[in-house]
């Protein structure tokens, strides 16, 4: 393949250093980060613990093939369900190995596509085999039984056939063999681009007698270099195993281990193509997250067909059977209609600093297979008439969308023009209304001509085929079908997901909204199901939405796509998980894939409930665990037997008045159960810890607040002491709109009922997130910690509640609110901060979280806990509150004796 240089007429990436193998540029492997504005066509990143994991090894002295090489060949079978794997030098040493392994005849022929790697052909001529190219599709970039049919007539009869997965789409493995008159059994599957594909349900690497895999650097699971076999057949895979290294007999490598022989022997020739245990220790690392990376590249090609569907010209390639594609290249071909040919549009966008590359030259091309190989009668016409169309755009986990949409513009910009229709600036967040029936599309007019509701519709999912035919609907896309969620909330910025499908199915709403949750979008159905049936869709439905009346800014869109890869593939454990917001995260964080979800809490009513919202069922009981944060022998325990990789404490009292009348309690689960879990997690190897803290937390004048800010000291002193790899933080949250026991919840209630409306003080003001706020802003910390960090999302100024009332009760359409004033109870600030008068606050990578940094070190808790868990044990109010009050400088350590009890009749509107 060739990958250009960036700007023409300067130094290409790399210039003077040696040629990186396999025909590729060094610049894939070592490339420097991107100037400002520049798009690398790839770009490789070896992650700290792949490179932590390659230090142990060179510090333990068997650098070479071992028992590391041993461990990842188990790893990576397993993976692709495969029943042998044997790692190798490179994909080209697997396919050649695999070949010698067939023990074909001397001058055998064997099938392989005209648009491949050179080195796929090379493999066959250095087995003592002969290469038959075949024809490809030019929609599919792929052969077709046809053109397979007929490259078998012009060789006669072949011995073999290498199929390849091309791009990382599916091929049609056993329609291909059937059309070459050939046996499973003498097909090898070419799947360096492949590692994720599924032909069908079934992942490659077990479909065919063996199937070779890539590590380079530029690949989906990147090494730097390096391969892997993998068959269900034991002889084969022995055979493989002895050629690798000279065709040394089995074990070689155990002769250097005490207690081996010197003794082997040779029976056949070899070749010296092992994989070391540098490169194996590498390759174990970052398959722990091929999972996320995968979902990375998905939405990326998402991304590119979205905006590139309206650009006249540009057409990806046509899956060529069912299944999943691994995304290993974004590949369009060039057609005619874009006005501009490949040639001068790589050179163009390498102008601009965008890097693209061609895959592959086709074999017919280049003198050396035009002797070597054979070429059906007639020539390869639809490799010919594809390849001055091939191009490679740039396609790598770490891209960026700003890159991507960069890239699209691009193209868009040095394509045919086209008249566009002029259209007013978005006032809202982008939305994509799910259902183009008529309940969607009335919703969407409704949203386009009342920007007060807060949503800017910018498209339709449906699975009806016929409103794809049509395409537009009122004016807006048909944007995919409600399996392509996902990529389509991440492809085009969607911020808010709305259902509108009065008849949609219970369990298809659970995944459709998981999905967009995962993508990063929040989700709504508004009017109801049941409601929707009785009545039209008017825009009145949908005043619930308009969140930013109601606390004076527009809902954040906090949690990025990047967050999932802190969950995909981990153990992950939420405490609370039966909790508002407990619940809530564990939505979010199933999405994201991990291995494991762990739920705690000591409510088993909630945890029940939990697993039904989650699953469909309750049966899931080993992933349930009913536990006290408070009962340290329990906790440790469940840490050392679940191991968890990464856990969400959001288990804790919250509600201030009680906390105010039994303040041992909160010592008890906001102090020591934190502690509880904090000990055990580092006991057990636990990588990341988030607690969920408060806003009171700062310069606390309640035992809510401060509890909660000795939770955040235990947190923060912690990571002092972690271990390498651990990291601790904790998040503040303000007051959650929509959780259990919030301040929306209680006006509900009391506007239904007609009463009242109980509000401390006429001019008390609180800081208000939403729930999806909440959960984002817990996923993205986990994400961007580096250890010891308290991070806060910056929501504008407080809102007056009274304020917050009136809206919403007109909202729902109750003009003239009564409001009875209660009084500030013990423990409650007039206005709440959301740094304390020691901290200061900092920005981090994310636009709209803050972090609080302590003035000075903060105190350590440890010497002073004793006293305050001994007068919780003793149930000691009085000794509870003069310990937090030596603690916490401003914290009273009594609270006035007309107030104990004031104010308790009323709802609690003040939940975190």
């Amino acid at each position: 393949m060739t990958v250009h240089k960036l700007r023409s007429g300067q130094q290409p990436v790399g210039r003077g250093r040696p040629p990186a193998p396999d025909g590729e540029s060094r610049a894939d492997v070592l490339a420097p980060e991107p100037a400002s504005g520049d798009v690398p066509f790839a770009l490789t990143r070896i992650g700290p613990e792949a490179r932590r994991e390659a230090q142990r090894v060179l510090a333990s002295g068997w650098v070479t093939t071992g028992p590391e090489t041993e461990r990842f060949e188990h790893e990576f079978a397993e993976y692709v369900s495969a029943a042998h794997a044997v790692a190798v030098s490179s994909c080209t040493a697997a396919l050649e190995l695999a070949l010698r392994a067939l023990r074909l005849p001397a001058g055998g022929t064997v099938l392989v596509p005209a648009v491949t790697f050179c080195g796929a052909a090379q493999a066959a001529l250095h087995a003592g085999l002969r290469p038959v190219l075949v024809d490809v599709d030019p929609r599919t970039g792929m052969p077709t039984p046809a053109t397979v049919s007929r490259a078998a007539r012009a060789c006669g009869c072949p011995q073999a056939m290498t199929v390849l997965h091309y791009a990382g789409s599916p091929a049609p493995v056993a329609e291909l063999a059937e059309a070459a008159r050939l046996p499973l059994t003498h097909v090898i599957e070419d799947a360096a681009h492949a590692l994720g594909t599924t032909v069908g349900d079934r992942p490659v690497g077990s479909l065919s007698r063996a199937t070779c895999f890539s590590f380079y650097a530029t690949k989906n699971l990147p090494i730097g270099e390096g391969g892997m076999l993998t068959t269900d057949d034991p002889e084969l895979a022995e055979r493989v195993r002895r050629a690798r290294l000279h065709g040394m007999s089995a074990d070689a490598w155990r002769r250097d281990l005490p207690g081996g022989s010197w003794r082997y022997t040779v029976e056949e020739a070899g070749l010296k193509a092992n994989m070391t245990d540098v490169q194996a220790a590498i390759g174990r690392a970052q398959l722990r997250h091929f999972d996320g990376w995968q979902r990375r590249r998905h939405a990326l090609a998402a991304r590119y067909e979205a905006a590139l569907r309206t650009v006249p010209g540009l057409a990806p390639l046509e899956p060529a059977t069912p299944g999943r594609h691994a995304r290993h290249l974004y590949v369009v071909r060039v057609l005619p209609e874009y006005g501009t040919d490949r040639d001068e549009l790589i050179e163009r966008l390498a102008e601009c600093g965008i890097g693209t590359s061609v895959h592959f030259i086709p074999l017919h091309h280049m003198p050396h297979f035009q002797r070597a190989a054979i070429t059906p009668p007639g020539g390869l016409p639809g490799a010919d008439a594809l390849f001055p169309q091939l191009l490679s755009l740039p396609l790598y986990p770490h891209l960026t969308d700003r890159a991507v949409d960069r890239v699209c513009a691009e193209l868009a910009r040095l394509g045919p023009r086209r008249p566009t229709r002029r259209t007013a600036p978005p006032t809202g967040l982008r939305a994509l209304v799910v259902g183009a029936g008529e309940a969607g599309q009335a919703l969407a007019r409704d949203l386009a001509r009342t920007p007060q509701f807060g949503l800017d519709p910018v498209g339709f999912l449906d699975d009806d085929p016929a409103k794809h035919r049509v395409g537009d609907i009122g004016g807006l896309p048909v944007l995919g079908r409600l399996d392509d969620t996902g990529a389509t909330v991440s492809a085009h910025r969607i911020e808010a997901v709305v259902v509108a499908i009065p008849g949609l199915a219970a369990a298809r709403f659970r995944w459709v909204a998981s999905t967009a949750e995962a993508a990063g979008a929040r989700v709504r159905y508004l009017p109801s199901f049941i409601a929707a049936l009785r009545r039209d869709v008017v825009g009145c439905d949908m005043r619930s939405l308009d969140v930013h009346a109601l606390i004076g800014r527009p809902e954040i869109q906090v949690v990025s796509s990047e967050a999932g890869s802190t969950i995909a593939g981990r153990r992950v454990l939420v405490t609370g998980a039966g909790g508002s917001i407990g619940s809530e995260l564990c939505h979010q964080v199933q999405a994201f894939g991990p291995s494991r979800l762990f739920l705690v809490d000591h409510d088993e009513s909630n945890l029940h409930r939990l697993q039904l919202e989650l699953h469909g069922d309750a049966l899931h009981a080993d992933d349930v665990v009913i536990s006290d944060i408070r009962d340290r022998p329990r906790i440790d325990q469940i840490f050392r037997e679940l191991r968890p990789e990464v856990v969400f404490h959001a288990a804790a009292h919250k509600h201030l008045p009680l906390l105010e009348l039994n303040p041992g309690e909160g010592v008890k689960s906001n102090v020591r159960g934190t502690e509880n879990l904090v000990r055990a997690a580092v006991a057990n190897g636990t990588s990341r810890f988030v607690l969920i803290s408060t806003d009171k937390a700062a310069d606390p004048v309640s035992v809510l607040g401060a509890t909660k800010r000795l939770s955040e000291l235990i947190v923060q002193n912690a990571q002092q002491d972690a271990p390498p790899g651990t990291v601790f933080c904790a998040v503040r949250f303000g007051n959650v709109l929509g959780s259990r026991g919030s301040l929306l919840s209680v006006l509900a209630e009391q506007l239904g009922a007609g009463t009242p409306v109980t509000v401390t003080h006429p001019d008390v003001t609180r800081f208000f997130m939403t729930v999806e706020e909440a959960a984002g802003l817990v996923l993205e910390a986990a994400r961007m910690a580096q250890g010891g960090e308290v991070f806060v999302l910056d929501m504008s100024g407080p809102v007056r509640i009274v304020d917050l009332v009136r809206e919403y009760a007109r909202s729902v359409h109750v003009p003239d609110v009564d409001i009875r004033f209660t009084g500030l109870r013990p423990g409650e600030k007039l206005n709440e901060t959301l740094f304390s008068a020691q901290e200061h606050h900092t920005r981090t990578s994310h636009p709209r979280i803050l972090a609080a940094t302590s003035v000075s070190p903060p105190v350590a808790p440890a010497g002073l806990l004793p006293v305050l868990y001994g007068a919780a044990e003793r149930n000691d109010t009085a000794a509870v509150r003069h310990a937090l009050a030596d603690l916490f400088p401003g914290f009273p350590a009594c609270p006035p004796a007309d107030q104990r009890h004031a104010g308790l009749a009323d709802p609690y509107p003040d939940d975190f």
